[in-house]
Protein backbone atom coordinates (compact mmCIF):
# COMPACT_ATOMS: atom_id res chain seq x y z
CA UNK A 1 0.00 0.00 0.00
CA UNK A 2 1.38 3.41 -0.95
CA UNK A 3 1.79 5.64 2.07
CA UNK A 4 0.58 9.22 2.06
CA UNK A 5 2.06 12.26 3.77
CA UNK A 6 -0.29 13.92 6.27
CA UNK A 7 0.31 17.51 7.44
CA UNK A 8 1.55 17.69 11.05
CA UNK A 9 -1.15 20.10 12.23
CA UNK A 10 -4.87 20.32 11.71
CA UNK A 11 -6.29 22.96 9.38
CA UNK A 12 -9.92 24.14 9.17
CA UNK A 13 -10.57 21.59 6.40
CA UNK A 14 -9.46 17.97 6.93
CA UNK A 15 -6.71 16.77 4.58
CA UNK A 16 -8.15 15.04 1.54
CA UNK A 17 -5.68 12.17 1.73
CA UNK A 18 -6.41 11.29 5.36
CA UNK A 19 -8.09 8.11 4.28
CA UNK A 20 -7.24 5.59 1.60
CA UNK A 21 -8.31 6.51 -1.92
CA UNK A 22 -10.98 3.80 -1.78
CA UNK A 23 -12.82 5.87 0.85
CA UNK A 24 -14.39 8.93 -0.78
CA UNK A 25 -14.57 12.23 1.04
CA UNK A 26 -18.09 12.64 2.42
CA UNK A 27 -20.14 15.73 1.57
CA UNK A 28 -20.39 18.41 4.21
CA UNK A 29 -23.21 17.86 6.66
CA UNK A 30 -23.03 14.06 6.43
CA UNK A 31 -20.47 12.98 9.07
CA UNK A 32 -22.58 9.88 9.71
CA UNK A 33 -22.14 8.42 6.23
CA UNK A 34 -20.30 5.09 6.29
CA UNK A 35 -17.18 4.84 4.10
CA UNK A 36 -17.46 2.80 0.96
CA UNK A 37 -14.63 0.29 1.09
CA UNK A 38 -14.32 -2.64 -1.27
CA UNK A 39 -15.10 -5.78 0.72
CA UNK A 40 -12.05 -8.02 0.84
CA UNK A 41 -12.18 -11.79 0.53
CA UNK A 42 -9.99 -13.51 3.08
CA UNK A 43 -9.88 -16.94 4.74
CA UNK A 44 -11.23 -17.12 8.25
CA UNK A 45 -14.25 -17.70 10.46
CA UNK A 46 -17.58 -16.85 8.96
CA UNK A 47 -20.89 -15.64 10.32
CA UNK A 48 -23.30 -17.98 12.04
CA UNK A 49 -26.52 -16.11 11.27
CA UNK A 50 -29.43 -17.96 9.76
CA UNK A 51 -32.23 -16.54 7.66
CA UNK A 52 -35.26 -18.62 6.85
CA UNK A 53 -37.09 -19.02 3.60
CA UNK A 54 -40.61 -17.77 3.20
CA UNK A 55 -41.80 -21.09 4.63
CA UNK A 56 -39.82 -20.49 7.84
CA UNK A 57 -37.08 -23.04 7.08
CA UNK A 58 -33.39 -22.11 6.80
CA UNK A 59 -32.05 -22.09 3.27
CA UNK A 60 -28.94 -23.69 1.77
CA UNK A 61 -27.87 -22.23 -1.57
CA UNK A 62 -26.23 -24.53 -4.13
CA UNK A 63 -23.72 -23.01 -6.53
CA UNK A 64 -22.23 -26.24 -7.83
CA UNK A 65 -22.24 -27.84 -11.26
CA UNK A 66 -22.36 -31.59 -10.49
CA UNK A 67 -25.92 -32.96 -10.34
CA UNK A 68 -24.98 -36.05 -8.34
CA UNK A 69 -23.41 -33.93 -5.59
CA UNK A 70 -26.40 -31.58 -5.62
CA UNK A 71 -28.75 -34.47 -4.78
CA UNK A 72 -26.47 -35.67 -1.98
CA UNK A 73 -26.34 -32.19 -0.48
CA UNK A 74 -30.12 -31.87 -0.81
CA UNK A 75 -30.56 -35.10 1.17
CA UNK A 76 -28.29 -33.79 3.94
CA UNK A 77 -30.05 -30.42 4.06
CA UNK A 78 -33.49 -32.05 4.24
CA UNK A 79 -32.29 -34.31 7.06
CA UNK A 80 -31.55 -31.30 9.29
CA UNK A 81 -34.69 -29.33 8.33
CA UNK A 82 -33.23 -27.03 5.68
CA UNK A 83 -34.31 -26.25 2.12
CA UNK A 84 -31.78 -26.41 -0.71
CA UNK A 85 -32.14 -23.82 -3.47
CA UNK A 86 -30.26 -24.38 -6.73
CA UNK A 87 -28.82 -20.99 -7.68
CA UNK A 88 -26.07 -22.38 -9.91
CA UNK A 89 -27.64 -20.90 -13.02
CA UNK A 90 -27.05 -17.22 -12.20
CA UNK A 91 -25.50 -17.32 -8.72
CA UNK A 92 -28.48 -15.63 -7.06
CA UNK A 93 -31.68 -16.41 -5.22
CA UNK A 94 -34.07 -14.60 -2.92
CA UNK A 95 -33.09 -13.96 0.68
CA UNK A 96 -29.88 -14.54 2.57
CA UNK A 97 -29.02 -18.23 3.06
CA UNK A 98 -27.71 -19.94 6.17
CA UNK A 99 -24.93 -21.41 4.01
CA UNK A 100 -23.69 -21.69 0.46
CA UNK A 101 -22.43 -25.05 -0.86
CA UNK A 102 -20.27 -25.35 -3.96
CA UNK A 103 -18.39 -28.24 -5.57
CA UNK A 104 -14.73 -28.21 -6.53
CA UNK A 105 -15.34 -27.87 -10.25
CA UNK A 106 -17.55 -24.80 -9.86
CA UNK A 107 -15.13 -23.27 -7.35
CA UNK A 108 -12.40 -23.43 -9.99
CA UNK A 109 -14.51 -21.24 -12.29
CA UNK A 110 -13.25 -17.71 -11.66
CA UNK A 111 -16.37 -16.25 -13.25
CA UNK A 112 -18.65 -17.98 -10.74
CA UNK A 113 -20.09 -15.44 -8.24
CA UNK A 114 -19.25 -16.36 -4.63
CA UNK A 115 -20.93 -15.26 -1.40
CA UNK A 116 -19.42 -12.51 0.72
CA UNK A 117 -17.61 -13.21 3.99
CA UNK A 118 -20.84 -12.91 5.99
CA UNK A 119 -22.25 -16.18 4.54
CA UNK A 120 -20.61 -19.53 5.41
CA UNK A 121 -19.19 -21.31 2.38
CA UNK A 122 -18.85 -25.13 2.30
CA UNK A 123 -17.00 -27.00 -0.47
CA UNK A 124 -18.02 -30.58 -1.29
CA UNK A 125 -16.10 -33.00 -3.50
CA UNK A 126 -16.68 -36.49 -4.84
CA UNK A 127 -14.04 -38.99 -3.78
CA UNK A 128 -11.81 -39.70 -0.79
CA UNK A 129 -9.05 -37.17 -1.54
CA UNK A 130 -8.91 -33.42 -2.05
CA UNK A 131 -6.39 -32.13 -4.62
CA UNK A 132 -3.92 -29.54 -3.35
CA UNK A 133 -5.18 -27.01 -5.90
CA UNK A 134 -8.72 -27.41 -4.56
CA UNK A 135 -7.53 -26.76 -1.00
CA UNK A 136 -5.82 -23.56 -2.14
CA UNK A 137 -8.92 -22.37 -4.01
CA UNK A 138 -11.13 -23.12 -1.01
CA UNK A 139 -8.80 -21.26 1.34
CA UNK A 140 -8.69 -18.27 -0.97
CA UNK A 141 -12.48 -18.20 -1.14
CA UNK A 142 -12.79 -18.22 2.65
CA UNK A 143 -14.44 -21.64 2.84
CA UNK A 144 -15.26 -22.97 6.28
CA UNK A 145 -14.73 -26.63 5.31
CA UNK A 146 -13.85 -28.89 2.39
CA UNK A 147 -15.85 -32.13 2.65
CA UNK A 148 -15.47 -35.30 0.63
CA UNK A 149 -18.57 -37.39 0.03
CA UNK A 150 -19.67 -39.95 0.97
CA UNK A 151 -16.92 -40.29 3.61
CA UNK A 152 -17.60 -36.85 5.07
CA UNK A 153 -21.36 -37.29 5.32
CA UNK A 154 -21.41 -36.98 9.13
CA UNK A 155 -19.29 -33.83 9.02
CA UNK A 156 -21.62 -32.21 6.48
CA UNK A 157 -24.67 -33.10 8.58
CA UNK A 158 -23.04 -31.64 11.69
CA UNK A 159 -22.10 -28.37 9.98
CA UNK A 160 -25.53 -27.90 8.40
CA UNK A 161 -27.26 -28.67 11.70
CA UNK A 162 -25.11 -26.05 13.45
CA UNK A 163 -25.88 -23.44 10.79
CA UNK A 164 -29.60 -24.20 10.95
CA UNK A 165 -29.83 -23.13 14.60
CA UNK A 166 -30.84 -19.52 15.31
CA UNK A 167 -27.85 -17.43 16.41
CA UNK A 168 -29.31 -14.08 17.36
CA UNK A 169 -30.19 -14.35 21.05
CA UNK A 170 -27.23 -12.46 22.55
CA UNK A 171 -26.33 -8.83 21.92
CA UNK A 172 -22.65 -8.69 20.99
CA UNK A 173 -20.76 -5.39 21.04
CA UNK A 174 -17.17 -5.31 19.74
CA UNK A 175 -14.92 -2.53 21.05
CA UNK A 176 -11.48 -1.60 19.75
CA UNK A 177 -9.14 1.36 19.94
CA UNK A 178 -8.29 3.66 17.08
CA UNK A 179 -4.74 3.98 18.45
CA UNK A 180 -2.61 2.73 21.28
CA UNK A 181 -3.86 3.97 24.65
CA UNK A 182 -7.25 5.00 23.29
CA UNK A 183 -9.07 3.66 26.34
CA UNK A 184 -10.97 0.88 24.56
CA UNK A 185 -10.46 -1.68 27.35
CA UNK A 186 -11.70 0.74 29.98
CA UNK A 187 -14.75 1.63 27.90
CA UNK A 188 -15.50 -2.04 27.19
CA UNK A 189 -15.52 -2.70 30.93
CA UNK A 190 -17.88 0.22 31.49
CA UNK A 191 -20.20 -1.13 28.79
CA UNK A 192 -20.22 -4.45 30.66
CA UNK A 193 -21.17 -2.64 33.86
CA UNK A 194 -23.98 -0.80 32.07
CA UNK A 195 -25.34 -4.04 30.59
CA UNK A 196 -25.77 -5.80 33.95
CA UNK A 197 -29.30 -4.50 34.40
CA UNK A 198 -30.51 -6.29 31.26
CA UNK A 199 -29.30 -9.82 31.95
CA UNK A 200 -26.13 -11.93 32.03
CA UNK A 201 -22.97 -10.24 30.75
CA UNK A 202 -19.75 -11.75 29.44
CA UNK A 203 -16.72 -9.48 29.06
CA UNK A 204 -14.14 -10.95 26.65
CA UNK A 205 -10.48 -9.93 26.51
CA UNK A 206 -9.67 -10.68 22.84
CA UNK A 207 -6.00 -9.79 22.59
CA UNK A 208 -3.76 -12.60 21.28
CA UNK A 209 -0.96 -11.46 23.60
CA UNK A 210 -3.23 -11.20 26.63
CA UNK A 211 -4.58 -7.70 27.05
CA UNK A 212 -4.62 -7.61 30.84
CA UNK A 213 -8.32 -6.78 31.10
CA UNK A 214 -8.50 -8.87 34.28
CA UNK A 215 -5.84 -6.63 35.80
CA UNK A 216 -7.73 -3.49 34.76
CA UNK A 217 -10.93 -4.58 36.56
CA UNK A 218 -9.05 -6.12 39.52
CA UNK A 219 -10.06 -9.67 38.60
CA UNK A 220 -6.57 -11.21 38.62
CA UNK A 221 -6.40 -14.55 40.41
CA UNK A 222 -10.12 -15.30 40.18
CA UNK A 223 -10.78 -19.01 39.77
CA UNK A 224 -12.37 -20.14 36.53
CA UNK A 225 -11.92 -20.77 32.83
CA UNK A 226 -9.41 -18.75 30.80
CA UNK A 227 -8.52 -18.69 27.12
CA UNK A 228 -6.31 -21.77 27.45
CA UNK A 229 -9.44 -23.79 28.36
CA UNK A 230 -12.02 -21.95 26.26
CA UNK A 231 -10.16 -22.40 22.96
CA UNK A 232 -11.00 -26.12 22.90
CA UNK A 233 -14.75 -25.80 23.51
CA UNK A 234 -17.31 -26.65 20.83
CA UNK A 235 -20.34 -24.73 19.49
CA UNK A 236 -22.67 -26.38 22.02
CA UNK A 237 -20.52 -25.57 25.05
CA UNK A 238 -21.59 -21.96 25.49
CA UNK A 239 -23.55 -22.51 28.68
CA UNK A 240 -20.71 -24.48 30.27
CA UNK A 241 -18.27 -21.77 29.22
CA UNK A 242 -20.29 -18.95 30.72
CA UNK A 243 -20.90 -20.83 33.94
CA UNK A 244 -17.21 -21.68 34.28
CA UNK A 245 -15.87 -18.14 33.84
CA UNK A 246 -14.65 -16.13 36.83
CA UNK A 247 -17.04 -13.38 37.87
CA UNK A 248 -16.14 -9.81 38.72
CA UNK A 249 -19.01 -7.85 40.24
CA UNK A 250 -21.71 -9.91 38.43
CA UNK A 251 -19.86 -9.90 35.08
CA UNK A 252 -18.35 -13.10 33.67
CA UNK A 253 -14.80 -12.44 32.47
CA UNK A 254 -12.90 -14.38 29.80
CA UNK A 255 -9.25 -13.35 29.90
CA UNK A 256 -5.83 -14.81 29.15
CA UNK A 257 -4.91 -15.28 32.83
CA UNK A 258 -1.37 -16.73 32.84
CA UNK A 259 -1.51 -17.86 29.20
CA UNK A 260 -1.86 -16.29 25.77
CA UNK A 261 -5.07 -14.87 24.36
CA UNK A 262 -7.18 -16.08 21.43
CA UNK A 263 -6.33 -16.51 17.79
CA UNK A 264 -8.89 -15.91 15.04
CA UNK A 265 -10.25 -19.45 15.11
CA UNK A 266 -10.70 -19.74 18.88
CA UNK A 267 -12.32 -16.29 19.12
CA UNK A 268 -14.84 -17.19 16.44
CA UNK A 269 -15.68 -20.48 18.17
CA UNK A 270 -16.22 -18.79 21.53
CA UNK A 271 -18.42 -16.03 20.10
CA UNK A 272 -20.47 -18.65 18.22
CA UNK A 273 -20.94 -20.62 21.44
CA UNK A 274 -22.02 -17.54 23.42
CA UNK A 275 -24.35 -16.19 20.70
CA UNK A 276 -27.50 -18.23 21.47
CA UNK A 277 -27.40 -17.82 25.27
CA UNK A 278 -29.04 -14.41 25.61
CA UNK A 279 -27.72 -11.46 27.58
CA UNK A 280 -24.84 -9.28 26.42
CA UNK A 281 -21.32 -10.08 25.22
CA UNK A 282 -18.78 -7.24 25.24
CA UNK A 283 -15.55 -7.97 23.35
CA UNK A 284 -12.41 -5.90 23.93
CA UNK A 285 -10.52 -6.41 20.66
CA UNK A 286 -6.99 -6.20 19.38
CA UNK A 287 -7.00 -4.51 15.98
CA UNK A 288 -6.01 -7.67 14.09
CA UNK A 289 -9.09 -9.57 15.32
CA UNK A 290 -11.66 -6.89 14.47
CA UNK A 291 -12.73 -8.49 11.13
CA UNK A 292 -13.27 -11.84 12.89
CA UNK A 293 -15.41 -10.44 15.70
CA UNK A 294 -17.36 -8.19 13.31
CA UNK A 295 -18.82 -11.30 11.65
CA UNK A 296 -20.61 -12.03 14.95
CA UNK A 297 -21.21 -8.51 16.26
CA UNK A 298 -24.32 -6.36 16.42
CA UNK A 299 -22.17 -3.23 16.80
CA UNK A 300 -18.51 -2.39 16.22
CA UNK A 301 -17.25 0.58 18.25
CA UNK A 302 -13.97 2.40 17.59
CA UNK A 303 -12.74 4.44 20.58
CA UNK A 304 -10.83 7.48 19.31
CA UNK A 305 -9.36 10.31 21.42
CA UNK A 306 -10.14 13.72 19.97
CA UNK A 307 -6.65 14.55 18.70
CA UNK A 308 -5.03 14.71 15.28
CA UNK A 309 -2.59 11.92 16.14
CA UNK A 310 -5.39 9.59 17.24
CA UNK A 311 -7.50 10.33 14.15
CA UNK A 312 -4.59 9.59 11.82
CA UNK A 313 -3.81 6.34 13.62
CA UNK A 314 -7.48 5.34 13.46
CA UNK A 315 -7.52 6.06 9.71
CA UNK A 316 -4.58 3.70 9.21
CA UNK A 317 -6.34 0.95 11.17
CA UNK A 318 -9.52 1.39 9.18
CA UNK A 319 -7.59 0.95 5.95
CA UNK A 320 -6.24 -2.38 7.21
CA UNK A 321 -9.74 -3.89 7.67
CA UNK A 322 -12.23 -5.03 5.05
CA UNK A 323 -15.55 -3.21 5.00
CA UNK A 324 -17.29 -4.42 8.14
CA UNK A 325 -20.88 -5.48 8.62
CA UNK A 326 -22.17 -3.91 10.84
CA UNK A 327 -20.36 -0.66 9.96
CA UNK A 328 -17.91 0.80 12.46
CA UNK A 329 -19.10 3.59 14.77
CA UNK A 330 -16.97 6.10 16.65
CA UNK A 331 -16.91 6.57 20.41
CA UNK A 332 -15.03 9.85 20.91
CA UNK A 333 -12.88 10.21 24.01
CA UNK A 334 -12.80 13.95 24.67
CA UNK A 335 -9.10 14.30 25.25
CA UNK A 336 -7.84 16.76 22.67
CA UNK A 337 -8.65 19.90 20.68
CA UNK A 338 -11.05 18.31 18.18
CA UNK A 339 -14.78 17.92 18.64
CA UNK A 340 -16.49 14.51 18.25
CA UNK A 341 -18.20 15.64 14.98
CA UNK A 342 -14.81 16.68 13.59
CA UNK A 343 -13.38 13.25 14.39
CA UNK A 344 -16.30 11.58 12.63
CA UNK A 345 -16.00 13.91 9.65
CA UNK A 346 -12.32 13.09 9.22
CA UNK A 347 -12.94 9.34 9.49
CA UNK A 348 -16.24 9.37 7.53
CA UNK A 349 -17.87 7.28 10.27
CA UNK A 350 -21.03 7.78 12.38
CA UNK A 351 -20.83 8.86 16.01
CA UNK A 352 -22.13 6.38 18.59
CA UNK A 353 -21.29 8.51 21.64
CA UNK A 354 -18.62 10.53 23.42
CA UNK A 355 -17.26 10.86 26.94
CA UNK A 356 -14.76 12.64 29.15
CA UNK A 357 -12.33 10.72 31.34
CA UNK A 358 -13.46 9.58 34.77
CA UNK A 359 -11.59 10.82 37.86
CA UNK A 360 -8.20 9.27 38.52
CA UNK A 361 -8.26 6.14 40.63
CA UNK A 362 -11.65 4.87 39.48
CA UNK A 363 -11.72 1.20 38.49
CA UNK A 364 -13.78 0.37 35.38
CA UNK A 365 -16.65 -2.05 36.12
CA UNK A 366 -16.21 -1.73 39.90
CA UNK A 367 -16.50 2.07 40.30
CA UNK A 368 -19.59 3.18 38.39
CA UNK A 369 -20.13 6.94 38.15
CA UNK A 370 -23.18 8.99 37.24
CA UNK A 371 -21.33 10.84 34.49
CA UNK A 372 -18.32 10.44 32.24
CA UNK A 373 -17.69 7.17 30.42
CA UNK A 374 -20.24 5.29 32.54
CA UNK A 375 -23.04 7.60 31.48
CA UNK A 376 -21.92 7.36 27.84
CA UNK A 377 -21.97 3.56 28.10
CA UNK A 378 -25.50 3.54 29.54
CA UNK A 379 -26.76 5.86 26.82
CA UNK A 380 -25.09 3.86 24.08
CA UNK A 381 -26.65 0.56 25.17
CA UNK A 382 -30.05 2.18 25.66
CA UNK A 383 -30.10 3.66 22.15
CA UNK A 384 -29.26 1.25 19.35
CA UNK A 385 -27.70 2.92 16.33
CA UNK A 386 -25.64 6.05 15.94
CA UNK A 387 -25.93 9.20 18.05
CA UNK A 388 -24.79 12.69 17.16
CA UNK A 389 -23.92 14.72 20.18
CA UNK A 390 -24.07 12.68 23.34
Amino acid sequence: MTSTTIPPTRRPAPPSDLLHAAVPTEPAGRPDAAPRRRRARFPGPLAQSTEATSQGRPQVRWLGSEVALLERVRDHATAVGMDLVDASGDGSSAGRPAAVVIDGAALADDARPLPGPSVPLLVVMDGPEVPVAAWKRALGAGARAVITLPDGSDELLSLLAELARPRAASTLVAVTGGCGGAGASSFAARLAAAARSSGPVVLVDADPLGGGLDLLVEGVGSAGIGWADAAGLGPDDGEALREGLPRVDEVSLLAAQDHGGPDASSLSKVLSALAPLGGTVIVDLASALVPVAAEHADRVLLVVPTSDHAVRAAARRLRSWPQLDPPTQVVARRRGPLSPPEVCEDLALPLAGSFRDSPRGTVPLLDVRRGGADRAARRLLARPGAEHGS
